[in-house]
């Protein structure tokens, strides 16, 4: 089947614009059935906030079907970072019994409430505020899964009934990545692409409101500074992230899952890029193959 390209996510493509400022300076879930005529109520009242971005990279491999799969399957490899679609507080985190592993729920500002289920590693803890974008989990196949993807949902409240009420995520998540003509078939289509797509919305944090839990929480076993970046490997409670951060963009670093490859080489993923580090610089590869390396001028490691 041919796929379509969708949005994904500007945060990834922060680790991408690493390459480019340098080589351009230098060289199923419980839900209550609501009629057609409620659904398009809510809709109404959430298409004027909406704002979410799509909360993990990868294969849209089955879509929204009402009373059948409310919510939009994500796949892509066990570990993959799972994000906040948008601010708000975690309201419950843990083992959901009805099929979707560990779960994660966000209560947001509007309303909304968003459902992030088959987690491997959940990073967040219950009454935590997150940040639209933050990490809050890895990617995996726990509950009734049959292999790694994100179960995401979106819930709002029926305010006649004050019934939950789930909608399908497309449409909003196409809103939030200001886009309009992205999908030419239905929303069930499966196998869409998910690519990173430049958007405002999808920043990991703003700079008014900087978020801890994308700095370096536990012990930094590589810190170095290239011409435009400055890159760490961090260990948190037995695991590993890579850190990157533009020097233009200090506010903004992007943290994503890390492990070792020896001794003194670690490897952190983001789609057809992989960023290898060590006490030396870090190696960028795109599908297999290198294309530029950087020397780290300082090294703190």
């Amino acid at each position: 089947m041919k796929k379509a390209v969708v949005p994904s996510l500007y945060t990834y493509s922060l680790l991408g614009l690493i390459l480019t400022v340098g080589i351009s300076t230098n060289t199923l879930a419980r839900t209550q059935n609501i009629d057609s005529s409620q659904k398009q109520s809510a809709t109404k009242t959430i298409n004027s906030n909406s704002n979410l971005i799509y909360p993990a990279q990868g294969i849209l491999s089955q879509g929204f079907r009402k009373y059948q799969h409310e919510g939009i399957d994500i796949a892509n490899a066990s570990g993959t970072p799972i994000l906040a679609a948008a601010k708000g507080k975690v309201i419950q985190v843990g083992w959901d019994d009805w099929g979707l592993g560990n779960v994660i729920k966000i209560q947001h500002p509007d309303g909304r409430k968003t459902v992030y289920g088959h987690n491997r590693r959940i990073l967040v803890s219950q009454g935590q505020q997150v940040n639209q974008g933050q990490i809050i989990a890895e990617m995996g196949s726990t509950g009734n899964s049959s292999a790694p993807h994100l179960h995401f949902e979106i819930h709002t409240n029926e305010i006649k009934t004050n019934r939950r009420v789930a909608l399908d995520p497309i449409p909003f998540l196409r809103q939030g990545n200001q886009t309009t003509s992205i999908i030419s078939s239905t929303n069930t289509q499966p196998n869409i692409q998910i690519k990173p797509t430049p958007t405002t919305n999808n920043l990991i944090q703003n700079s008014h409101n900087p978020n801890a839990n994308n700095r370096c929480n536990g012990k930094t076993l590589i810190a170095g500074e290239t011409t435009n970046a400055r890159v760490q490997v961090c260990q948190e409670n037995g695991q590993l992230f890579y850190i990157g951060e533009l020097k233009q963009n200090p506010n903004q670093p992007v943290k994503l899952p890390a492990w070792s490859i020896n001794s003194a080489q670690y490897r952190a993923d983001n789609g057809s890029f992989s960023y290898l580090v060590s006490p030396a610089g870090i190696e960028i590869w795109r599908n297999g193959s290198r294309f530029r390396r950087d020397i780290f001028y300082t090294n703190k490691s």
